[in-house]
Formats: C-alpha cells, sequence, structure tokens
C-alpha cells in the first residue's frame, strides 16, 4: 500500500504515520488528523531566476529566497551547492530550507556523496513555480571573508558559500533583489551583477554561485573602460588612486595575453572590483577572481600598498591563468599551473607598470619562493603548488629567455595555451599541451620533465642568479627574523616548562632557561620581524613568580632576494 502525505504540520505528521504504521487496530473514535494550515501563496514574478536577499541583524542570519519560474521549473531535478569552497562548508551554515511549488511542499533528500557539490534530489517535478527558501548564519568572525558575514553596518559573502540553487546550465534571466532595510541607515546593495537593490541580468546558476554579494553604505567609482569599483567601509587607501592602480595591471594583463576573455552568460564587458575594508583583519587579505568581477577583503587601516597591489594582480590574472585556460591530469587542475604561474604574473606586471618598486618586487620574491607557507592565504587550496607553481614558472621564463637570447619568453607559451583553449572552445588542457611547447622550445628532455618534477613532484627547481634578471641578485645580509627562542609547545604541556632553549636567542638574554617552570604566559599572534608586543612569561622562582619580557625577534645573517643598488632595468 502506498500512502501520499502532503500539507501537513509536523504534528499532523506524526499523527498520519503513526495511523499508518497500525491502522488495522485503531480505535474507531479516533480523533481525525486536522489538516495543515494553508500555504501563503507564491509571489508573482516574471519567468526567469530571482534570488531574495534580506538581512536580519537582529539574529545575525541572512533570509534567502530561491525562485525559479517558467518551463525551466520542471525541469530541475535537484538543488546544489559548493561542498567546500575555499575551505567553507556553505550547507552548514543553511537553516531551515524549505521547497514547494504551487501545490505544496517538495520533499527532497540528499544527492549522491560525491562531486565538487553537496546536492539534494526533489522528490517530485516542480510546476512553473520552485521556489526554495532558508536562512543562513553569519559565520564567525574569524572565519574566511568569503563566507557570509552580517552585522548590524554590512553583510558581504561570495554565493559559492550560502546560495542553495536548481543545478541546471541554462542561461537565464536572473533577478537579484537585496533588501537592506534592517541594516545601518544609508545601506544600499551590490554585487557581481551590478549596483543597487534590483539588479536584472541573464546568467546561470553558477555565475550566481561565483559572485560578491554585498549591502551597507556603499561608495561607487566608474573608470572609461567599463570598469567599476564598488567599496564597502570606510579605508585608509584613496578609492580614485586604487581604481587606477588595479586598472593599469588589468590593463597590462590585457595587453601581455591578448584580451580580456568574457565571463559567464553574460553578453558583456563590464567588469567590477567589489573591496571590502573590514574591521580588525590587520595585514591580513582575502581575495577572489568571480567570473565578471573580483572581490578583495582587506583591513580598513591597511593602506593599497604593494603587497594588496600583487594580491590584485594575482587574482586579475585568473581571468586567463586559471580561469580562459587550465592545465589537468588524470582529471583534476595542476594547481601549480593555475595559481604559480599567478603568483609569477602578478608581481612582474606590478614591476612593469611601476606599481610596485624593486624593493617591493624582492620581498614578494622572499616571500612566495622562500617563506611560502608562512605568507600565504589561509583559504589557499594547497601551499605547496603555490611556490612550486611559481618557482617553475620563473626557472622556465630565465630558460627560455636564455636559451633565445631575450627573443622568446614564458609569455609565448602562456598565450599559445590560451590560443589553443580558445580554438577548442574548451579551457581545459592535458598538462602535455605545455610540455609539447617546452619541447619544441627547450628540448625533449625539458619537456619530459615536465611530468616527472610538476605533475608527479619528484626533484627540486632551482633557480639561477639572474633569474629576475640584472637588477636582481641574491644577498647576504643581515636581517631581523622572527624567533620566539623556544619550543612553543612547551607552553601547552602539563607542568609547562621551557623546553629547546636558543642560546643567545632574545629570551635566553632576556633571563628564560631551560626547564623553568611557567606559571603563565602571554605569547603575540603576528608571526614576523615587525612585531612591537613583547613575550611575557612569568616563570616560577624562588617560591614566586618573575615576569620576563623580550621580543620575539633576532638579528641574522641570510642570503635574499634583493634589488641591486642603483639599478636600473
Amino acid at each position: 500500500m502506498r500512502f501520499i502525505l502532503k500539507n501537513l504540520s509536523p504534528l499532523a505528521l506524526a499523527a498520519a504515520i503513526a495511523a499508518c504504521g497500525d491502522s488495522a487496530s485503531a480505535p474507531a473514535d479516533a480523533v481525525p488528523v486536522r489538516p495543515a494550515e494553508p500555504l501563503p501563496p507564491l509571489p508573482s514574478l516574471p519567468d526567469g531566476l530571482t534570488v531574495r536577499l534580506t538581512p536580519r541583524p537582529d539574529r545575525s542570519a541572512l533570509d534567502v529566497e530561491v525562485h525559479l519560474v517558467g518551463p525551466a521549473a520542471a525541469r530541475a531535478k535537484e538543488l546544489a551547492i559548493a561542498r567546500v569552497w575555499a575551505g567553507i562548508d556553505g550547507m552548514a551554515a543553511l537553516r531551515g530550507i524549505r521547497v514547494r511549488d504551487g501545490e505544496g511542499l517538495i520533499a527532497t533528500q540528499p544527492g549522491p556523496d560525491e562531486g565538487p557539490d553537496r546536492t539534494l534530489v526533489l522528490g517530485r517535478a516542480a510546476t512553473s513555480h520552485l521556489a526554495i527558501t532558508y536562512g543562513v548564519a553569519s559565520a564567525p568572525r574569524d572565519a574566511a571573508r568569503f563566507a557570509l558575514h552580517l552585522d548590524r553596518e554590512r553583510l558581504s559573502g561570495i554565493g559559492h558559500t550560502f546560495l542553495l540553487l536548481p543545478r541546471t546550465s541554462e542561461a537565464l534571466a536572473v533577478h537579484v533583489q537585496i533588501r537592506p532595510g534592517a541594516l545601518a541607515p544609508g545601506a544600499s546593495g551590490a554585487s557581481s551583477f551590478g549596483v543597487g537593490d534590483d539588479i536584472e541580468d541573464h546568467a546561470t546558476p553558477a555565475d550566481l554561485a561565483n559572485a560578491v554579494f554585498l549591502a551597507g553604505r556603499l561608495r561607487t567609482l566608474d573608470s572609461a573602460e567599463n570598469e567599476r569599483l564598488v567599496l564597502l567601509g570606510r579605508p585608509a587607501f584613496e578609492p580614485e588612486a586604487t581604481l587606477t592602480t588595479i586598472s593599469r595591471a588589468h590593463a597590462a594583463l590585457a595587453r601581455l595575453f591578448g584580451g580580456a576573455p568574457r565571463s559567464g552568460a553574460a553578453n558583456t564587458d563590464d567588469f567590477s572590483y567589489l573591496l571590502v575594508a573590514e574591521p580588525g583583519l590587520g595585514k591580513g587579505h582575502d581575495g577572489a577572481l568571480l567570473g565578471r568581477s573580483f572581490g578583495l577583503w582587506i583591513g580598513d587601516d591597511r593602506p593599497f600598498d604593494a603587497a594588496v597591489t600583487i594580491a590584485a594582480t594575482h587574482e586579475l590574472s585568473h581571468r586567463w591563468i586559471g580561469g580562459a585556460v587550465r592545465l589537468v591530469a588524470e582529471g583534476r587542475e595542476q594547481l601549480w599551473f593555475s595559481e604559480g604561474f599567478a603568483v609569477h604574473y602578478a608581481r612582474k606586471i606590478a614591476l612593469a607598470e611601476k606599481l610596485i618598486g624593486g624593493r617591493d618586487f624582492a620581498a614578494d620574491l622572499e616571500r612566495t619562493l622562500v617563506n611560502a607557507e608562512a605568507d600565504l592565504p589561509a583559504h589557499a587550496r594547497s601551499r605547496k603548488d603555490y611556490q612550486r607553481g611559481a618557482l617553475y614558472a620563473a626557472a622556465l621564463d630565465a630558460a627560455l629567455r636564455k636559451a633565445s637570447g631575450g627573443e622568446r619568453s614564458l609569455d609565448d607559451l602562456v598565450r599559445a595555451l590560451l590560443e589553443r583553449a580558445a580554438t577548442e572552445k574548451n579551457p581545459d588542457l592535458p598538462v602535455s599541451a605545455l610540455g609539447e611547447l617546452v619541447a619544441r622550445e627547450l628540448g625533449a628532455a625539458r619537456g619530459e620533465e615536465l611530468d616527472w618534477v610538476m605533475v608527479r613532484g619528484h626533484g627540486e627547481i632551482t633557480l639561477d642568479e639572474g633569474a629576475f634578471g640584472p637588477c636582481f641578485h641574491r644577498a647576504r645580509t643581515k636581517s631581523k627574523v622572527y624567533e620566539l627562542g623556544f619550543d612553543e609547545a612547551s607552553l601547552r604541556r602539563t607542568p609547562a616548562m621551557i623546553r629547546s632553549l636558543v642560546p643567545s636567542s632574545a629570551a635566553a638574554r632576556a633571563g628564560l632557561e631551560e626547564g623553568a617552570l611557567v606559571l603563565s604566559s602571554k605569547v603575540p599572534a603576528g608571526r614576523d620581524e615587525d612585531t612591537a608586543e613583547p613575550v611575557e612569561i612569568v616563570v616560577a622562582e624562588r617560591g614566586r613568580g618573575r615576569k620576563i619580557r623580550f621580543l620575539p625577534v633576532t638579528e641574522r645573517q641570510v642570503v635574499r632576494w634583493a634589488e641591486k643598488p642603483r639599478c636600473r632595468d
């Protein structure tokens, strides 16, 4: 026997299930099940996909409505959200998911536990209007900025982390509606699709997922090149100068690689730079290239300095490297190419456009080639891939220039890959596509080396002294470096005792001794040589505590990439 239970409240549903389980023995005078309250009527909306976002700062949540109207609604089989994007599990933040159409609620069940998305399979086909409603909890303050963050003043987040959307590749009429009325006075909405509380466009659900959504007090600047800067918050930098800097880097990349590729379903050349000045981020930043826009979160007290300029250029380079062309092996994207080559070109373009100086360039070499694990953003998918890819790009670029007497470079190989991807109308190329180009330029052995070293991860990548031209070299200098001076894990043991004390370190000079019993400790979160906050350790001494304070830095002789003095390249 098959029972159909529809439009029942939870209490009524439980009663109905109980009745079905033992209908033969049910008493004759059983109380009849009360019908559920009727669902409210669905809003009248045009055909296409409408996304409504309503911030609820009083409960630190966002109300989301997704409406698919028209023939596409009946074709929808499942809903999807990114399984993990930039380390964020979006489904975990969703609350009270309800799916319905004009006839009533639609049951869902989890789809196969595989692939890049988490899915919900619809229990039946919808009629001409599929509606999905749910709430999203604001992420903790220390979560990656790509996640949904909401307070009284602002809303920001990337669609991958909070949008549960019908899974379809169809390009649809799209309406993005942001309702910021509950935020502080003067708030308005913006997204990768434009500025305003109600934006119409043409896009796929994937385009919506790959978009930034903002609300709050916004400032907007437009350039003559169909580029727009949307700024949320009160930054320490000058917006007009920042727009000029980003536009110059973007234009230089377009000249180098042959014009900006189109992104998504929209037939538009518009591109947005969405910047969020976030309190409390300090020196940290998060950035991402997102279809027809690029999003960047930086501390509201940080200038748009060389490191941020390079980070912005890195994200913009993904329109080509990792966007218009990707290298794949055994079905997996090779991040050493997508990320490592973007690292290489970000600093190269920034220096060529005089957006950064030689010292800034050398400092970035040191950060990304030597100390990559300490400098990469927390959301980096593979820190090793960033470093190895950047090393390989630099070594290959230097080898090409040397073999051709300066006539050929890595630029030529990347352009060839872009042309092939455009011709084949497929951004995913096998690693052998690059290997063939390398073999043609440098010989068969170098082409075969690509798979062995980069795909399989064998061997080391070394750089010649002149890998970055005549103005940069490895210099032996005395420099301040961060050094706590002992094993920090010893502070977390019971009992806490100083272990592995480094002789002549700042800790030792301040009076710490090997084996000293620690009563309390305070170690600053910063891990760089510029820290001005001292370490405070209280050790037991003669029945009482003695406080020892020191700056966790020391001076060492190190070999670093540096700009040659009085050099003009």
